[in-house]
Formats: structure tokens, sequence, C-alpha cells
């Protein structure tokens, strides 16, 4: 019997915030906001002091995850903590009005202005920072989010040092730089939590070969599949070569798409065809909304780097609508559903959007 609408959670990558209600429905209420401001900077600064700032980057908001690489926020808080040495911040005030965010030149009219002081090395003499930093709410609950840079000269500075913008990924051996990009990717964005990253196996089944998996034979002709037993990748080299002369991102995609599910194999996600009774038990079109999600997280990153072209989205949407939609009658809890093409379009605009916390996402 189907249970409730399920909320499908990023394990391990992404962090809670605070509870809230939808932020259409938030009356203006200066003290509660200067609360929740004050939570999410202290939450902040504790990642921030024991080094963890893979977290602190899935905790930025949209509008600047759009703008700085991961490899640049995280390389560039490394160093100056690596320098000064750096201890953990205090708020010392709370004020919530209006601000511009000088890399964008964007007005948010309810920002929270966060107030800190911070000790730090200087010349091996102790000092303390005082400074402040800005948090605005976003996405369907609401949470406060941060902004990493005041201007667009010092975010620029950090993608040369540590984001360096380079080539489009489909230029080039498209499925070797995927996946050599993929294995980065989440290697990084894992490094903060317990779990440790390993690659999965990664198989191409050429025109009228034939290969024998952990999940059954399988030959040419299936598009892709992740096989958790033997947590391997096998993709079809025929489809993938039509494909890219069609649309070469969504190529990209579709690995992305399976890499997902490897990730989330490693976490302890299951895929069950009764109810799920366990944390780590979804249903099969959560498992793989999640991991539609999960690819739009990585090509919002990507995004950043420079690696994208700017159809490349528009590929994979289009791709979605035309060919990955479940027909039409097909049930959400299906053991075989994957989703509409309006919510599977949906659960990658979500990742594309906001990051790892865009895939707390609910059907």
């Amino acid at each position: 019997m189907p249970r409730p609408p399920a909320v499908i959670l990023v394990l391990l990558l992404a962090l809670s915030g605070v509870a809230t209600a939808p932020q259409a429905a938030y009356a203006q209420d200066e003290q509660r906001d200067a609360r929740e401001a004050r939570f999410t900077a202290e939450e902040i600064f504790r990642l921030a002091a024991d080094r963890k700032f893979n977290a602190m980057y899935d905790r930025i908001h949209p509008d600047a995850h759009a703008v700085i690489p991961r490899a640049a926020a995280v390389g560039t808080f490394e160093q100056i903590y690596a320098e000064t040495q750096a201890g953990r911040a205090t708020v010392t005030g709370v004020a919530i009005g209006q601000w511009t965010w000088g890399v964008t030149g964007q007005t948010y009219p309810s920002a929270a202005q966060v107030k800190f002081q911070q000790p730090y090395l200087e010349n091996g003499q102790q000092r303390i920072l005082e400074d402040e930093m800005y948090l605005v709410r976003t996405g369907q609950a609401g949470e406060f989010r941060w902004f990493f840079g005041s201007s667009r000269e010092q975010v620029d500075a950090a993608i040369a040092t540590f984001g360096q913008r380079t080539t489009p990924i489909t230029e080039g051996n498209i499925l070797l730089d995927v996946t050599k990009d993929l294995d980065a990717f989440y290697r990084e964005s894992f490094g903060y939590t317990e779990f440790r990253y390993e690659s999965p196996g990664l198989v191409l089944i050429r025109e009228g070969e034939q290969v024998g998996t952990a999940c059954g034979a399988t030959e040419s002709g299936f598009w892709a599949f992740y096989c958790p037993p033997d947590k391997t990748v096998y993709l079809d080299a025929p489809f993938l070569g039509q494909l890219e002369q069609q649309a070469d991102f969504a190529v990209a995609f579709v690995i992305a798409h399976e890499w997902a599910h490897h990730v989330q194999t490693g976490v302890g996600i299951e895929r069950v065809q009764d109810t799920p009774e366990e944390w780590n038990e979804l249903y099969s079109i959560e498992l793989e909304l999640m991991a539609d999600c999960l690819t739009g997280a990585w090509t919002l990153d990507a995004d950043t780097r420079g690696l994208l072209e700017t159809d490349d989205v528009d590929e994979v949407l289009n791709f979605t609508v035309q060919y990955l939609g479940d027909p039409p009658g097909t049930d959400e809890y299906d053991p075989q559903a994957h989703g509409t093409a309006d919510q599977r379009v949906q659960s990658f605009l979500n990742g594309y959007e906001n990051g790892f916390l865009g895939c707390n996402q609910t059907i």
C-alpha cells in the first residue's frame, strides 16, 4: 500500500537545515528571522572550525552556487585557515534588512546581517577579526543560506587560483572526461563525511557484444544501467554514440545518473519492491528521482567550472521530456517507476538550481 508522500534525503551529503514552513507562508517577523539566521550562522562557523569546508559549500545560497565552483570556495577556505590558524567565530549580533551582494549586484530585501568575531594568528600573535556575513532565505523550506565573496574580483581570483575554467566537458573523449570528473566531484563532496567514496566499475558494451553481470547477462541495446551487486556502471556504446551526435551533454546526463546510483548504493540506500520499512529503503521512483537530482547537483558544479556550453542544460531537459518519462498511466509506486517526464525534469532542476540540498524533495 503506498505510503504518504515520501521525503527523499541525500544521506550524508546534505546537512539538515532549520525545520521551517514554506517561504511564502512567512509573515514579517524580524525577531524570528534573526534567531534562525543566528542558528544557521553558528552551524556554519562550527563547520568551519571543524574544517568541513565541503559541508559549508553545500549550505551556500543557490545564487552563489551558480557562480562559485566548489573547488574555488573550498580551496580558498583551506588556504585561509591553514595560513591564519583561524579559530571558531562567535556571533555578536544579527539584523534584518536590505542587502546587495557585491558579486552579482542583486538586492535582497530581507537579508540577515550576521556580525561576528573570530580569533586568528598574524605573525605569531593572536588577533581578533571583526566582520559580517549575510544570509538569505531560499527554497521551499525557506532555510537561510550564506554567500561566498563580497566582490566579483574576489570570486574571480578564487576561481583563477582553485577552480580554473576549462574547455567544455563534451569536447574530447566524453566518456573519459565525464567519468573522471564525476569521480573527483563525489570524492571531494564526501570528504567531510565518514563515508569513503570508491569508484564504481565501468563496462562499455559494444554492438553485438554480450556481457555477464551480477544482475544477469546483457547485450547492446539497453542504453545504460547500474548493477548494485557488482557496483558497476554498464554503458551501451552504440546508444551513447548515436546520442552524442544529437545531444552530446545528454550523454553526460546518462552517465551521471548511473553514477548517482553507485553513490546511493555506497551510502546504503536500497530499492525495494514492497512498502519500505527501514530508513534506507526507497521505492523505485524515489531512488530514480534522487539520482536525477544528484545529476543536477553535479551539473551545477560542472557549470560553475566552465565545463558546460550554453545549450547543455536545455539538451538534458529536452532529452528527458522526449525519452525518459514513464508511460502514461504508470503507477508512482510501480516497482520499475522512474517518474513522469515532468517529475524527472523538476528533480534534475532541483539539483541544478540548489545543489545537494535541493535533493531533499518529496513526491
